[in-house]
């Protein structure tokens, strides 16, 4: 007799985002209504998610399009927290559920994560729009990414996404996160990117750094709000409540407030000097090719969007129909890198970062 429970499938249990989601669907009420899996690397990660009543699916990565379109094919939905601009394993994982809808006449249901990055200008080098606030229930998200003449991978996997959806039939979901920050509850990553590669830069320069003015507008979100926005999505997914859009309407912001991106380097330089990892708190501007060069190897458009850009945007479909609200702000975020810098003390003072 086939099983009545959901079968849940995480790809990117391993990462930042992806087991702090695990986690939190382990602490669901309704935990027992649902089985969770996980596609995972790494044999030995395997002992620890089953400690946790966690099955796992071997594969070899992203690229194993058709290990990923199989696992697909044996749930009824998957959180995709892995890769957010890898569009063939996006397309191979709702492909594997279109064969599950089919076999189980049941529908399937595909949560992606995107990031706002999406949203981002190039202050610098081309054309701002400092002012532009982006609301995932006014504007048209879908449309903006498919038309957007800068070719961005994450735009390029949001669109495939949709477009997937749409032809074989699946219900599909965005999350687009801004600046994560905050310890990850899952039990292997826990820290963060954009922060900790500040800081890890800060450090092998010796001061931390801006890029240029540092004046440029982001959103920011701590993860335990994040991975509480997931588990509604997944709930009402389960639901299908008549005000729930899927699709090219189902672009969905999470954000619990604004920083620039001086502030961040600030947060970085004084929470490192308080450690003596750094010999001032001062923070010095510098060019966006010096910071490619650190961060992204050497690629100045992705700096640009990711560590220097205006992306702006409001949550309201999750304050608005998701019933999900959070009570931190701008204080929260700003007073939070002690902590980051101390969680990552281990690497920071290795010499290999000297």
């Amino acid at each position: 007799m086939a099983s009545t429970k959901t079968q849940v499938l995480i790809v990117g249990a391993t990462g930042y985002i992806g087991g702090s989601i695990l986690s939190e669907l382990l602490r669901s009420p309704d935990r027992s209504t649902f089985t969770i899996s996980a596609l995972i690397r790494r044999p030995e990660q395997a002992k620890i998610l089953e400690a946790l009543g966690v099955g796992s699916l071997l594969f070899q990565g992203l690229d194993d399009l058709n290990a990923c379109r199989d696992a697909a094919s044996q749930h009824d939905v998957i959180i995709n927290a892995a890769s957010a601009s890898h569009d063939t394993s996006a397309k191979a994982l709702i492909e594997g559920l279109a064969l599950r809808q089919k076999i189980t006449n049941r529908d399937a249901y595909f949560i992606h994560t995107s990031g706002t990055s999406i949203l981002g200008d190039h202050p610098y080098t081309g054309a701002s729009s400092e002012y532009k606030i982006w609301s995932d229930e006014k504007d048209n998200i879908y449309e903006m990414e498919k038309q957007h003449p800068e070719r961005y991978g994450q735009r390029v996997t949001d669109v495939t996404v949709v477009e997937t959806g749409l032809e074989v039939g699946v219900k599909t979901y965005i999350v687009v996160p801004p600046t994560i920050y905050g310890k990850g509850s899952g039990p292997f990553a826990t820290l963060s990117q954009q922060i900790p590669n500040l800081a890890r830069m800060a450090k092998k320069r010796g001061s931390a750094a801006v890029i240029e003015t540092g004046k440029a507008t982001w959103n920011h979100v701590h993860m335990s709000d994040l991975s509480a926005f997931y588990l509604r999505l997944f709930q009402a997914a389960r639901d299908q409540p008549k005000w729930l859009p899927s699709g090219p309407k189902a672009i969905f912001f999470v954000e619990s407030g604004e920083h620039t991106w001086l502030q961040v380097s600030q947060g970085i330089a004084d929470a490192m000097h308080k450690k003596g990892l750094l010999a001032t708190n001062q923070v010095e501007s510098v060019s966006l090719k010096k910071v490619a060069a650190a961060i992204t190897k050497g690629n100045e458009s992705l700096a640009e969007i990711s560590l220097a850009s205006n992306s702006r945007a409001r949550a309201d479909f999750g304050r608005n129909q998701l019933g999900w609200s959070t009570s931190r702000g701008l204080d929260d975020f700003l007073t939070h890198f002690d902590a980051e810098i101390e969680a990552m003390l281990p690497e920071l003072t290795s010499e290999q970062l000297s």
